[in-house]
């Protein structure tokens, strides 16, 4: 099982709610878009650690790819599935019903996406309730 590890500095610390400031990648210093790129320098990432960490500590911050992988997938694929369906059940149970089959797919569509944002944010709250990510003081 590969581990994913950055170093990162604490910029806050509230009761252990901890917000940390982690480097971008390397491979953004080679990249061509580098100086029009919305990207910021760095990348700051809210955590909760009950160890004693202060403000300026460096930390490590390690995390299993597959967690990675998985809640990028919610992320990015769960909405585009949630749109394709949203684009399709119109068609397929309305279709003859005389009403405006466009508007009811773009209502659809909107309501779909909705659902899909609360879906994530669902997950994104019991992730905040989990430790996904360890942190370690170096």
């Amino acid at each position: 099982m590969t581990t994913m590890i950055k170093e990162g500095t604490v910029l806050e610390n509230k009761n252990g709610h901890l917000t940390v400031s982690v480097a971008r990648n390397e491979a953004c210093g080679a990249c061509a878009a580098k100086g029009s790129c919305g990207q910021k320098e760095d990348t700051l990432i809210e955590l909760f650690s009950s160890d004693d960490i202060k403000v300026g500590d460096k930390v490590i911050l390690e995390t299993r790819s597959s967690d990675i992988t998985k809640y990028s997938m919610y992320v990015y694929v769960l909405p585009v599935v949630m749109i394709v369906i949203g684009a399709i059940l119109p068609n397929l149970f309305l279709k003859n019903t005389g009403y405006d089959i466009n508007l009811l797919t773009l209502l659809s569509i909107i309501i779909f996406f909705a659902i899909s944002f609360i879906i994530i944010k669902g997950i994104d709250k019991n992730l905040a309730n989990n430790s996904v990510m360890k942190v370690r003081r170096i």
